[in-house]
């Protein structure tokens, strides 16, 4: 037994790196980085075609840790038949070579795979076909370095102590760095190629070090290196080949794309997108008339004017292109305060839908949490507004979760004062599978508003109650405010509003969400 201890640890030193200890603690702490600045960049790069839903990063995810799983066993593997330092800067070369080849075939291959069937696939597909392959090298890296690291079993504990936490403080400033710092910055597909520039000069020091422990000179990976940089600097002022058309614009939360279309009326209309085209948009403004409102379902907030004539105070949940505030500001003697959770909406919203607020005493912006800022105000400025609409989504159709939830209700309930309103966007169907998000909402908001009403914005009737389509819930904090309205002028666009109210036996029957459970997205997904 001592014969064979004394072996395994001759084997041991005859493998360990003669001074490379730092090269490999420095390999370890970058390999880390580069796994998840090489996930949160992928979420971009997916985005344009299969959206951001949760969908989409579950896949994500689950096919990187799959990846790195495998790696972690076929590193071990590989590692006890060929413990070379050059055997691992091969290994982190090829990873930067399949993480450049992955930005730069991005788009076709995601354009193809956005065409599978189903809402699993396509994601799943796509992240597969980009990541899966350098996921699994870079998790080889590890097991790897911890073998060539190893000087005996004495101290094995240690040392793989020691690089297991390298490679993980390394995955923290990753995390760090690619949302804080790189998304926000540079075009996605940019991302990707400075991290293949990364472990590019990571192959190249492993390879300058075992060439100088062979007692040669060459390192020829530090030319591949080179390139990449060059790539990538290519990439950030040329853009990525084969890109949906359009203005994209990297955000601390979104992907946006801006994109130019004649509708089929023969008029010119701007969009503004924030998952995949396919979804829809979420703002759609006319260039040559932009204080008008070019989608349908906007023009349903004008009702809370019908039924409070005297509104003067809005509160608007969710920016976009700013097209309804815009508009009210422009038709209506109100102020307007809009809370948009991000800047870089704003931003687009001023290039290219013509927001115009600075020096305008009657919009305010707030740049944060729709929901922290409710909270917060419902407890300090009670009965503040006449009016709340909001108009929050994601990807995939759905809602944040916690602006559904009876808690979310009973916060806008106190910021209106006794007469308000509230108006909000869902899109889900009246019946059938696809009808959960309107459920679970509308039982919300009836636990707080004593009279709730439903409008389906393109489809109100009966035939179409299995549509997915706009609808909007507008809800009442005192009953007598629906009771006192008048009628509508026959033929007046408020009277065409009123019509498409909801007066089929509707199933209100749905539990309610809370902040507890909330399954908004699970609902969303559902295929009609």
């Amino acid at each position: 037994m001592k014969n064979r201890k004394s072996r395994a640890k001759a084997r041991d030193d005859e493998h360990a790196p003669v001074g490379g200890r730092r090269v490999l603690e420095l390999a370890s702490f970058l390999c880390g980085t580069a796994v998840m600045v090489l996930e949160m960049a992928g979420s971009r790069v997916v985005a344009p075609y299969m959206g951001t839903s949760l969908i989409v990063w579950t896949a994500l995810i689950g096919v990187i840790m799959a990846s790195l799983s495998a790696g972690y066993w076929l590193g071990g593997v590989a590692a006890d038949r060929r413990p070379e330092l050059k055997v691992l800067a091969r290994i982190v070369l090829a990873a930067a070579l399949l993480t450049g080849t992955a930005a730069l075939a991005a788009n076709p291959v995601l354009g193809v795979l956005s065409r599978l069937p189903g809402l699993y696939l396509a994601p799943v597909a796509g992240a597969v076909a980009l990541f899966a392959a350098p996921g699994v090298l870079l998790g080889m890296v590890s097991p790897f370095i911890v073998r060539l690291a190893m000087r005996g079993v004495d101290s094995s504990g240690a040392t793989v102590g020691r690089f297991s936490a390298l490679s993980a403080t390394g995955s923290i400033l990753g995390t760090f760095l690619g949302g804080f710092v790189l998304i926000a910055r540079f075009a996605s597909g940019t991302v990707l190629l400075l991290v293949a520039a990364v472990l590019a000069c990571v192959a190249a020091l492993l390879q300058w070090r075992a060439a100088r422990e062979a007692g040669n000179r060459a390192a020829p990976a530090a030319l591949l290196c080179l390139a990449f940089f060059g790539l990538s600097w290519m990439a950030e002022a040329l853009g990525l080949p084969f890109a949906p058309a359009g203005a994209h614009v990297d955000t601390l939360y979104n992907h946006i794309l801006v994109i130019d279309e004649t509708r089929p009326s023969g008029r010119r209309a701007r969009y503004l997108m924030t998952g995949a085209a396919n979804e829809g948009a979420q703002s759609v403004v006319y260039p040559d008339a932009p204080d008008e409102l070019a989608s349908d379902y906007t023009r349903f907030y004008d009702l809370a004017f019908h039924y409070r004539p005297a509104a003067k105070k809005i509160l608007m949940l969710g920016g976009g292109g700013y097209c309804v505030p815009r508009h009210l500001l422009a038709t209506r003697s109100v102020s307007v305060d809009v809370v948009e959770i991000d800047p870089g909406i704003t931003a687009v919203a001023r290039q290219y839908f013509f927001l115009r607020d600075e020096g305008n005493p009657d919009l305010s912006i707030r740049h944060e949490d729709a929901r922290m800022f409710i909270n917060r105000e419902s407890r300090q400025r009670q009965g503040a507004y006449q009016a709340i609409f909001a108009d929050v989504f994601g990807s995939w159709y759905s809602i944040p979760f916690h602006l559904t939830t009876v808690e979310a209700a009973r916060a806008m309930s106190e910021l209106l004062d006794e007469d308000g309103i509230l108006i909000s966007n869902v899109i889900s169907s009246l019946a059938g599978p696809g009808s959960g998000v309107l459920g679970g909402i509308y039982a919300a908001l009836s636990e707080v508003f004593p009279k709730v009403l439903v409008f389906p914005a393109s489809l109100p009737g009966l035939e179409h109650a299995g549509a997915r389509q706009n609808l909007m819930l507008v809800a009442f904090k005192s009953e007598k405010t629906f009771a006192d309205a008048g009628a509508a002028y026959p033929g007046s666009e408020a009277a065409r509003l009123l019509s498409h109210r909801w007066t089929a036996p509707f199933n209100s029957s749905a539990r309610a969400f809370t902040d507890a459970f909330a399954p908004v997205e699970r609902h969303a997904l559902t295929e009609e």
